[in-house]
């Protein structure tokens, strides 16, 4: 391994939130999602850069936003159309090799752990890539799109929840550009797991703490979960 960079996606226009702002700039604690994201990386101590991903129409708030967070070899880029172009947008902007890591974390998820960080890391050595997931505690079922009916239940200890921080290898960048992808936005990878397809991806459990901010009560649940910022490591 040589360098760990981070790619935080924080494109969001606050339509599915129905907010004025997008949620990356919704307050948690006194502080945005943004800024907590930035602060629990830059906590973590080993990263070389932090790349954040805007929509082109909210870049100058992002600017203001980190102001004083932001590195010299920081940078805040435009995203793309789909969340997967977004994230090459980020991957690309930066010169790295292929034993270079890199983190890719939805700025809506405000809490993740330290420790999380450094098993990405040695799965990412193993497997190219890796991803935090979380047990699922309800039953599942399938459905068939547009159906109004039940077609077979999961068993539930087979089943986990994809969540972020993800973390991705130079080399399995590589691989996976040399593959193409499809003109249709719509069929565009979702994460790092869809990208990569039916390789193994690494995984590293984490608990209920690590939600997502999708709407306003999101937000308030994700307040009562938060837990202090992570100590700096020297």
């Amino acid at each position: 391994m040589n360098n760990l960079y981070v790619v935080l996606l924080a494109g969001g226009t606050g339509t599915r939130m129905g907010t004025e702002v997008p949620k990356q700039f919704l307050k948690l604690r006194g502080e945005s999602l943004l800024r907590h994201s930035v602060k629990r990386f830059r906590s973590f101590g080993l990263i070389k850069s932090i790349t954040v991903v805007s929509h082109p129409d909210w870049i100058l708030e992002t600017e203001k936003e980190l102001s004083d967070l932001l590195e010299w070899n920081d940078r805040i880029v435009p995203g793309g159309e789909s969340r997967h172009l977004s994230t090459l947008c980020g991957i690309q902007s930066i010169s790295y090799d292929a034993k270079d890591i890199f983190f890719i974390h939805d700025v809506a998820r405000p809490n993740f752990k330290q420790k999380e960080l450094y098993q990405l890391v040695e799965q990412t050595k193993i497997f190219g890539g890796a991803s935090i997931i979380s047990k699922v505690t309800e039953s599942l079922v399938r459905v068939g799109i547009h159906k109004n009916y039940t077609e077979e239940s999961l068993k539930r200890e087979e089943v986990y929840a994809v969540k972020t921080p993800q973390s991705i290898a130079g080399f399995m960048i590589a691989e996976l550009l040399t593959e193409g992808l499809d003109a249709d936005i719509k069929k565009h990878p979702t994460d790092l797991c869809t990208w990569m397809g039916k390789r193994r991806v690494g995984i590293v459990e984490t608990d209920h703490h690590n939600i997502k901010v999708t709407s306003p009560g999101d937000a308030e649940l994700a307040d009562s979960l938060f837990w202090e910022e992570l100590p700096t490591v020297e």
